[in-house]
């Protein structure tokens, strides 16, 4: 809808301006015009700004239109250059009633009139009349960010977050569900704007896409946000209705392996109070098959060879409930209390038959077969209260907002392994020869509490500033036990308790403003970390202290023919997490042992970009290069253990420095009403720079492409889409190319009321992780790879004519966002 509504802008304003008298003409035209009609345009039920109102002044004498303008995404409007004489003006927007000042008097000694704040109140069947005609592009680009519009991503039907993100430019994800963005996997998770209780990608995969309004892909975030993430910010915006009366939305779904879901949401809005409640479960089946190839070299002449084959599956259970209520004291003054509570179960688990021997120059020994089984279980659960209070001041944009929360988790986590020798042809030739199991058991809660100040200063400049604390505290058991006779013994030499916390105080400050067509933001955000793990059977300390500066930058210009370009710098960091810096040794299986590093320090980001966009039309361009300088860089490491060399340690260290310089160019097109391209392309060179692994520099390149077809009389929605991510090297190694391709269809019935969708994903079953590790002292090549495509079918259904923000043309950005940029 949003490029339906600028093409309609666009067209009013030349419409504007193509009747507006040129200077000098008529009984005005010696009269000077030098006035100035400026103000803000809100929406009366949400108090949200309505970004692409129309602002037209008439004359009071002849009701001819004297000049006009357009509202930007805080709702502000500026309008100069109107010649002295009385106006009146008319203020609108598709899907809103009219707003008109009767009366507008501009004189020499009232050139400058600012209208305040100007209320539009939702027109109902004006609206449902436009959203059955307006097509909202999928991925929405601007200048800071990239809007997903999750209701257009016919594929994600039914899917979570995670499959939004597959088709979305700067985003990649792995046949794990783990996400990165512009090649990191350390990034930021908001909802709502507000930090998620659950971090990363496994909060994302815990999100229905169905209960998702849009996702925003923040890349170089200002210095009012946490550093945290060295790729930036994924806000995830969750479905909640703003007009008056009940409403909501309940769907369903079901797909391969039995996979199945469900989520509602349901809204209830009166003058003062805005209550909302919504849930969601869903049970997200996996089934695959891997193979690895490992070598060792012991010495010169005698190398240990390990082969596996493997079939693995993952099962992964979410529920969630929410809830809010949004209370306004006045006009001006609003106090919002939510709140969710979350369980997850997840499931993981290989059936492995795998064959060893040891290669003494080409003379073959001890050959040794055995079948595995490694299961894993995991259940958890979380929860979050936020309390926050929004004060608007008299002047427009002066606010004051304040806000606390509190989150907890639980996890616990068991780990199963037996082994079982066999012969050359799989057949078992024992009893069960090794069996043990590892418990974990941990719990985390997080306090934070801030406050946001902000102040317009000078005409259309503003100064902000904040202040927020942050306390961390979680704490970890580790059991480890083996099978005896009929029980299960503790090994009370492999026990690992330990205690994390962290103590994060911050504060920023951001002055923006304008000069002609330039616009620039200035920002620098400070820091003090106490970080202290505790190893508490070894009563061992590792503690962390230091200031931080994050300054930040971000500057506009308008070019003309509707060009807009932005060049952004800021500073971010990667904090390594607890189990990152455990000393224990954990047994994984026989074969592989995992240990975390107490001196290891954050990863800290330099990031640039420059993008330029050209609209025309209905459609949209936008090109961005991007430089990122990591130092302290952290990855995962794999070593050959010194107490067994058959055996490998996967590690953590500061491996060096890294270097990524990009571009993204990226199209949105709509040659025909019913057909709309979407369509992406990266380079990028990275170079890896590091003194004790591998370094070097390869160029890579990714590609997707998404077609949707739109047939209006039947209601029906076709998606074809594909995407490409081309080879990378590592800290070890190297991971080579995949892609993957998906279809979905959805009928929309009853007035688009009713839903259904079907959509298949990996369509080809070529989606893979490959990928080779070698060294001095090993070789290691992996394959993983899902066995079958992933079929699933969704329906829906709008109660009472639920419809999202985004179908009323007015979005809900991140609070506190780059606003005027």
């Amino acid at each position: 809808m949003k490029y339906f509504v600028l093409l309609c802008c666009a067209l009013m304003s030349f419409n504007i301006f193509a009747q507006t008298p040129q200077a000098g003409g008529g009984k005005g035209g010696e009269m000077p015009s030098d006035g100035v009609l400026s103000g803000f345009v809100y929406e009366k039920e949400s108090g949200q700004p309505v970004e692409y109102a129309n602002v037209v002044i008439y004359s009071k004498r002849d009701s001819t239109i004297v000049s006009g303008g357009i509202t930007d995404k805080s709702g502000y409007f500026r309008i100069d250059k109107i010649r002295y004489g009385k106006f009146f003006v008319e203020v609108n927007f598709i899907g809103y009633g009219k707003h008109i000042i009767p009366e507008l008097i501009i004189k020499p000694d009232k050139k400058e009139v600012n209208l305040g704040k100007v209320f539009l109140e939702i027109n109902a069947e004006m609206l449902s009349e436009v959203s059955v005609e307006a097509n909202v592009n999928q991925v929405d680009y601007r200048l800071d960010r990239k809007v997903v519009n999750v209701n257009q991503d016919i594929v994600s039907a039914g899917a979570t977050a995670v499959e939004v993100l597959e088709n979305v430019p700067s985003v990649t994800t792995d046949i794990d569900g783990n996400v990165a963005l512009r090649g990191s996997e350390s990034f930021l998770v908001l909802v709502d704007g507000r930090p998620s209780p659950v971090q990363g990608s496994e909060a994302l995969q815990q999100i229905p896409a169905n209960s998702i309004e849009s996702i925003e892909i923040i890349t170089n975030p200002s210095a009012k946000y946490d550093p945290d993430g060295v790729g930036g910010i994924i806000n995830v915006v969750l479905k909640k209705e703003k007009r008056k009366g009940y409403n909501g939305q309940v769907s369903a779904n079901y797909g391969t392996f039995n996979s199945f879901g469900g989520d509602a949401l349901f809204n209830f809005r009166t003058e003062k109070i805005n209550f909302f409640v919504g849930g969601n479960y869903g049970d997200r089946v996996f089934r695959g098959e891997g193979e690895t190839h490992r070598k060792t070299f012991l010495t010169e002449d005698t190398t240990y060879i390990l082969n596996s084959y493997s079939t693995n599956y993952r099962d992964r259970k979410s529920g969630s409930f929410r809830a809010g209520i949004d209370y306004y004291l006045n006009d001006n003054e609003i106090i919002t209390v939510s709140g969710r509570y979350g369980l997850s179960g997840y499931g993981m688990g290989s059936e492995a038959w795998a064959g060893s021997y040891y290669d003494y120059s080409g003379i073959y020994k001890n050959f040794y077969y055995y079948l595995t089984e490694n299961d894993m279980e995991s259940n958890s659960s979380y929860f979050s209260g936020d309390l926050n209070y929004m004060k608007k001041f008299k002047k427009a944009g002066h606010e004051l907002q304040l806000y606390a929360s509190y989150s907890g988790d639980y996890d616990n986590e068991l780990n199963t392994y037996s082994e079982l020798e066999t012969n050359h042809m799989r057949i078992p030739t024992g009893s069960t020869i090794s069996e043990y199991r590892t418990l974990e058991k941990g719990s985390g809660n997080t306090l934070t509490a801030k406050a946001d100040y902000v102040l317009p200063v000078f005409e259309e400049g503003k100064f902000e500033a904040g202040y927020q604390l942050k306390y961390t505290l979680t704490d970890n058991d580790l059991k480890y036990q083996t099978f005896v006779s009929d029980y299960w013994a503790d090994d009370t030499s492999r026990l690992n308790p330990y205690v994390f916390s962290t103590n994060i105080q911050s504060g920023y400050a951001l002055f923006s403003n304008f000069w002609k067509k330039l616009g620039y933001q200035f920002g620098l955000r400070t820091e003090y970390t106490d970080r202290l793990f505790h190893q508490t059977a070894t009563d061992q300390k590792w503690a962390y202290n230091k200031f931080d500066f994050f300054p930040s930058v971000h500057v506009s210009y308008k070019l003309p023919a509707d060009m807009q370009l932005l060049a952004s710098y800021s500073r971010r960091l990667d904090r390594p997490r607890g189990w990152y810096l455990d000393p224990f040794i954990e047994y994984i299986d026989p074969n592989n042992l995992r240990q975390g590093n107490p001196d290891l320090l954050p990863e800290y980001t330099n990031s640039f970009d420059l993008s330029v966009q050209k609209k025309f039309g209905s459609n949209f361009v936008s090109l961005e290069a991007y430089a990122r300088q990591t130092y302290n860089k952290i990855d995962r490491i794999t070593v050959v253990y010194p107490e067994d060399q058959s055996m490998f340690l996967m590690t953590f260290d500061n491996i060096g420095e890294d270097l990524a310089i990009g571009s993204e160019l990226m199209g949105n097109f709509n040659p025909l009403k019913w057909y709309n391209l979407n369509i992406s392309g990266s380079a990028y060179y990275y170079e890896l720079i590091s003194e004790n692994y591998n370094s070097g520099s390869t160029f890579s390149w990714r590609t997707r492409i998404n077609n949707t077809f739109r047939i209006k009389k039947t209601g029906t929605s076709i998606q074809i889409g594909a995407h490409y991510s081309g080879p990378e090297i590592e800290a070890q190694g190297k991971e080579f190319a995949s892609w993957m391709a998906n279809i979905g269809i959805r009928q929309d019935l009853l007035d688009r009321k009713l839903s259904l969708s079907v959509n298949v994903r990996n369509v080809f079953v070529s989606m893979k992780h490959e990928s080779i590790s070698e060294t001095d002292a090993f070789y290691l090549y992996t394959l993983r790879q899902p066995k079958t495509p992933i079929i699933n079918f969704s329906v829906t259904y709008k109660i009472n004519d639920f419809k999202s923000r985004k179908e009323k043309g007015v979005e809900q950005e991140v609070e506190g966002g780059d606003d005027g940029m």
